[in-house]
């Protein structure tokens, strides 16, 4: 998490706020300063710091600190921005693409959202979060248990006719496909009216 009003450097812009060049830095005083500085929470790849800290670090002076309150406007990674809105990283970089979140700021080669996006992107209906951390119903899509078909209905709903079952049972066949009973239901409404029938369902 970047927080807001905090800017951020990587190492290349320590070193360049140091007054050497990176490979310099990195021989003589990332040891020392890593020792000191800790990276913001969740920085990773590459690893940031506050630039406030740095600049004490730089000064010989104590550090100050990272602001603890919550604030809209704090950049959080991918990650972050998914654990606010309740759904995995990879939800929210989905989302960045179709629209259902805002794309993000890129800043040092990564995608970073407002808290006050990911809050929004936890505020929405249940039925569209997508999924959540955590989450065991991992079967793709084309794996998952689909609904009869109009042929399948219409077979059942012949051999009701003809005598060989009784009326058509919406809460079987639903269990047989592994459906919910109204989208067998709607499946049966379908086949009857193209065959002008007006058969009921149990």
């Amino acid at each position: 998490m970047i927080p807001h009003g905090r800017p951020a450097l990587d190492l290349d812009s320590v070193a360049e706020r140091a007054g050497v060049s990176p490979a310099t830095f990195g021989r003589r005083h990332a040891a020392a300063f890593k020792a000191a500085v800790r990276p913001l929470p969740g920085s990773k790849r590459p690893l940031l710091y506050d630039a406030a800290q740095v600049d004490a670090h730089l000064a010989g002076e104590p550090l100050p600190a990272l602001p603890t309150e919550p604030d809209p406007s704090d950049l959080l990674t991918d990650a972050e921005a998914g654990a606010v809105a309740g759904v995995t990283a990879s939800t929210i970089r989905s989302d960045a693409t179709t629209g259902l979140i805002a794309p993000g700021r890129e800043l040092y080669g990564r995608r970073w959202w407002t808290r006050a996006e990911a809050d929004a992107r936890a505020a929405r209906q249940t039925q569209f979060k997508g999924r959540t951390p955590g989450a065991t119903d991992k079967t793709p899509r084309s794996r998952r248990p689909k609904g009869p078909t109009a042929d399948d209905i219409a077979a059942e709903v012949e051999r009701a006719g003809a005598g060989y079952r009784g009326q058509v049972d919406a809460d079987a066949i639903a269990a047989q496909y592994g459906v919910s009973r109204r989208t067998v239901e709607r499946a049966i409404a379908k086949v009857r009216a193209a065959k002008g029938t007006t058969g009921t369902t149990t």
